[in-house]
């Protein structure tokens, strides 16, 4: 392949080719001068040089292919034992590496429960889990079954209205106006819009307009018909309207006094009302009934429509919103980390389940590595196979032919000597 023409394997594949070729050089240039005992001495490491790197040559390639394509003998090992090859890995992953009654023992002197904990704790602070946990939350939102949630709140809301009786609603309204002094917020309420209309100009003048029109139509009554004509001469209808709203917001003003004598003639009469309604049968009948009446006109589905659109939208935001991660997400995982991690047995009975889970899963699945191995090596043909191979250890071949080359020729430089000393 044109891309592996730079990589360290053809690199060293060249350093083996190049190692072989200066052997056989120096042996070819050293025959015409084999009288001289020094040259003799280099010939001799030049043919030891050259026959140990032929035969590394020779044996490295017997290994994948027959040598320059001759069918040699015990040459093309690897495709002529290709089962077997398969077959010995096969085994041996089974057997040696992945056995399985160590890889149970191993996991049973595991602390499955604590690494999981550690692991979990260090998830939870990863953006990439934050992320993908708000995805996850905002897509089981949008796909809620919205028109069966709304069928199903409405049902529900109509239902217990029907089923609350109105003799509990007035005696909860008692407890309620207890509680909370219901009465004196709604006169408050009361007040503070009743102050905020007449401090209106146009409601102020509307105001003098009709009163000064009362007046004006009193002629059957003597005595208002001559208070008309006075107030008429003393006071315009714009100066009348200034003393009635004067008047009025100073009745106002007097009122929103917690012990004026007036606002607490109204909460008397509020609260006895209150309680007389809780003690009327026949009002409490009459409520139950226009309850039960009411209720079938009322259409709640547009607006629990509305307050589902709005809901599902603030929770939208909110999960995306870092307030939900620092304020709820994470101090809620955390505590439920913190509880499973010191809970007396939880921790201890996880450990254990989660053990067996996983020797359950390596007892029934063990077979199936062996059968996984033996299945993605028959997808591939031999020449891939080999193409593999060479492509992991070739590096560690072809400088085995570099070795046998330069230890071939420190022999023959050996032997060489040694025929030189005996001649």
């Amino acid at each position: 392949m044109q891309h592996e023409v730079n990589t360290p394997k053809s690199s060293t594949r060249r350093l083996a080719t190049v190692s072989l070729i200066f052997m056989a050089v120096g042996f070819v240039a050293s025959l015409p001068f084999k009288e001289n005992a020094w040259i003799f001495w280099l010939q001799s490491g030049f043919e030891a040089g050259l026959v140990g790197g032929i035969a590394d040559w020779f044996a490295i390639t017997a290994l994948f292919r027959h040598p320059l394509g001759l069918k040699i003998p015990h040459t093309n090992l690897l495709p002529k034992n290709r089962e077997r090859v398969i077959e010995s890995i096969v085994q041996m992953l089974e057997k040696d590496l992945l056995n399985k009654e160590s890889i149970v023992e191993k996991l049973r002197h595991m602390t499955l429960a604590d690494r999981f904990i550690k692991l979990l704790r260090s998830l939870v602070l990863v953006p990439a889990f934050r992320s993908t946990v708000t995805e996850l939350l905002i897509g089981i939102l949008r796909k809620l079954p919205r028109a069966s949630i709304i069928k199903a709140a409405d049902e529900r809301i109509v239902e217990t209205i029907r089923a609350y009786p109105a003799k509990k609603l007035a005696d909860r309204l008692i407890d309620l106006n207890d509680e909370r002094r219901l009465d004196e917020l709604a006169i408050d309420q009361l007040l503070g819009y009743g102050q905020k209309l007449l401090q209106d100009p146009v409601i102020r003048d509307q105001i003098g307009r009709l009163a000064y029109q009362a007046m004006i139509d009193q002629e059957k009554n003597t005595f208002l018909r001559v208070t008309a004509k006075t107030v008429q001469k003393v006071y315009s209808e714009e100066r009348l309207s200034l003393v009635i709203q004067s008047v009025l917001l100073s009745v106002i003003q007097d009122m929103k006094h917690v012990h004026h004598p007036n606002r607490l003639a109204i909460i008397d009469h509020i609260r006895r009302n209150l309680a007389q309604l809780a003690q009327d049968d026949v009002r409490l009948g009459k409520i139950d009934a226009w309850k039960m009446q009411e209720i079938e006109r009322i259409d709640l589905e547009p607006i629990l429509d509305r307050a589902y659109t709005s809901g599902i939208a603030e929770l939208e935001t909110y999960f995306i919103s870092d307030a939900f991660w620092e304020q709820r997400a994470l101090p809620l995982m955390n505590q439920a980390l913190d509880e499973w991690e010191h809970h007396p047995t939880f921790k201890d009975e996880s450990n254990r389940w989660m053990k067996d889970q996983l020797v359950r899963f390596v007892d029934q699945n063990h077979a199936r590595i062996g059968g996984l191995v033996r299945e993605n090596l028959n997808r591939f043909d031999t020449e891939t196979l080999i193409h593999m191979i060479e492509d992991k250890v070739g590096n560690d071949l072809q400088w085995i032919r570099v070795n046998g080359a330069i230890c071939g020729f420190f022999i023959g430089l050996i032997l060489g000597g040694v025929k030189l000393f005996f001649a």
